[in-house]
């Protein structure tokens, strides 16, 4: 997971800023075009589609508290609900603009994508910390070791200097 950590905050970055220019164009250019409805089904994609985007962000910048086969399950969930949920969400708000009735069968699929998303957050839950290992526990006893000897040593030429 060397390099791939920095892929997939990439990924969340533009996802987030798709996000946003989703939102922003729902607002601005589909608020003349579409029921109230329709920008409401509109805007839960967009904030479906924010939230894992942000999620994907933190998992990737964290991921050295994370077991890496977890990880790369966790990212491709949420990347998935991202693209099946958010963007099912889009289209079915859409669809009478194109003028095409066959989008209304994606609705099928747009449950697929929250599926996708729960089962991110639950394998996260009951799978995603690594077990806590001797070795971070060494360097921590390490760590305080020197912490008590500087701190001896401190003292004891505070007390020379003082007599």
């Amino acid at each position: 997971m060397k390099y791939t950590h920095k892929i997939f905050a990439r990924l969340g970055f533009l996802l987030s800023a798709l996000a946003v220019f989703m939102g922003a164009f729902g607002t601005h250019v589909l608020r003349e075009l579409i029921s109230e409805s329709e920008l409401n089904t509109f805007d839960t994609g967009v904030r479906y589609q924010m939230f894992h985007a942000l999620a994907i962000i933190l998992i990737s910048l964290s991921y050295r508290k994370f077991d890496e086969k977890i990880i790369y399950l966790v990212l491709g969930l949420f990347i998935a609900g991202i693209v099946i949920f958010s963007g099912s969400l889009y289209l079915l708000a859409t669809r009478n603009i194109w003028g095409d009735d066959s989008f209304k069968v994606i609705g099928a699929i747009t449950p697929l994508g929250g599926l996708c998303f729960i089962g991110g957050w639950l394998v996260l839950y009951f799978k995603g910390f690594l077990p806590e290992d001797d070795k971070a526990e060494g360097a921590l006893t390490i760590h305080s070791k020197r912490h008590k000897r500087h701190h001896r040593k401190t003292d004891s030429l505070l007390k020379d200097s003082t007599e």
